[in-house]
């Protein structure tokens, strides 16, 4: 009786544990427009937090330090958008170039596949592909991209308008929190929060210095290559190395199909291919290993099945956010002595 008893509670509390997590979920991707912010924020406020923290100490005002940071973001930002323009800018301009190309290797290669089309040849020789391939549908797809432009400049105010008060604040909230609480029970939110801030903080540091390793050469190698658009090629590698495992084969998409779109089927092309490839392969999996250690000790399943659930959750951004904030609960997970089982089964070892 005391069994049945006992295994009726339990399935009460997986029952509603597991509708606590649908309607969680629910409301983290309904509520999509609000949390993105406000991770983001939290993102930037661990990395930059301690850097606020060394200019108080050199008795800089911090109205002053909010001003600077405000105006190196806003110029990194500028940077950003200005490379982004001439690189697109770049492309339509070589365009023809690259449809000569195009129409030149479709043609070489449509033959080869013995397709059931009457005069296959004269089909290819007739065909119009700037039809498909032009400036203008290039121009009108590049328009569409930047049509929610006014939403993306407003998600960046709300960030860094997010960012400002959380570095602007004399008393962190978690200390606040904390004095509402026991001793015992404070002083453990405090560990949990300075755990996660130590490691993310860890983690970021170590992934920023690695990612403009990678990006420098990347930029090396299509220097070397004679590859176009080198600069913004590198700030793609630079971006999509946040972004475990998929970034990095993402990041070699656009420079090899330059290539590609350039010189067409050569050694050329392979060359930068493998070297991209090998780059990748060797910063990816001995290099950044050897250097980040065991500061996230997160299994790689986990973060794999992190950055399909977060991607899911919130496109492209989740896929960002999906290695600290697995990070951060499994921190949390630990703390808790009925989901230990969960935080062990998370980890690498």
């Amino acid at each position: 009786m005391e069994y049945e008893s006992n295994r009726g509670s339990l399935f009460l509390k997986v029952f509603f544990a597991f509708i606590a997590a649908v309607f969680f979920i629910y409301i983290l991707r309904e509520l999509r427009m609000i949390f993105i912010p406000f991770f983001i924020a939290l993102l930037l406020y661990f990395m930059l937090k301690e850097s606020v923290q060394k200019l108080e100490a050199w008795k800089i005002p911090k109205p002053l330090i909010m001003i600077g940071l405000l105006l190196v973001i806003f110029i990194c930002l500028s940077l950003f958008g200005l490379l982004l323009f001439i690189g697109v800018s770049s492309f339509i301009d070589n365009f023809p170039a690259y449809s000569e190309n195009i129409t030149r290797v479709v043609k070489s290669v449509l033959p080869s596949l013995k397709l059931p089309i009457l005069d296959v040849e004269q089909y290819i020789a007739n065909f119009d592909w700037d039809k498909i391939f032009n400036p203008g549908q290039i121009t009108a797809l590049v328009s569409g991209t930047m049509g929610n432009f006014t939403s993306f400049i407003g998600n960046l105010l709300l960030v860094l308008l997010l960012l400002m008060f959380m570095l602007g604040e004399k008393v962190p909230m978690i200390a606040r929190i904390a004095r509402t609480l026991s001793k015992e029970r404070g002083e453990e939110l405090q560990r949990i929060v300075a755990a996660i801030d130590t490691r993310i903080q860890h983690y970021l540091f170590i992934k920023t210095m690695l990612s403009l390793i990678t990006a420098i050469l990347a930029a090396l190698i299509l220097f070397a290559g004679r590859v176009d658009f080198i600069i913004f090629a590198a700030l793609l590698v630079f971006f999509l190395n946040y972004i475990p495992t998929f970034g990095s084969l993402l990041s070699t998409i656009f420079p090899v199909l330059i290539t590609f779109l350039r010189y067409g089927f050569c050694l050329r092309l392979v060359l930068v291919a493998a070297s991209l490839m090998v780059m990748q392969f060797v910063m990816g999996n001995v290099i950044e290993p050897q250097i980040m250690g065991r500061s996230l000790n997160l299994s790689p399943i986990v973060i794999l099945l992190s950055l399909i659930f977060w991607g899911w959750l919130w496109g492209v951004v989740g896929m960002f956010l999906a290695v600290p904030i697995t990070s951060a609960l499994k921190i949390i997970f630990e703390s808790i002595p009925t989901l230990k089982p969960l935080a062990a089964a998370m980890s690498g070892e």
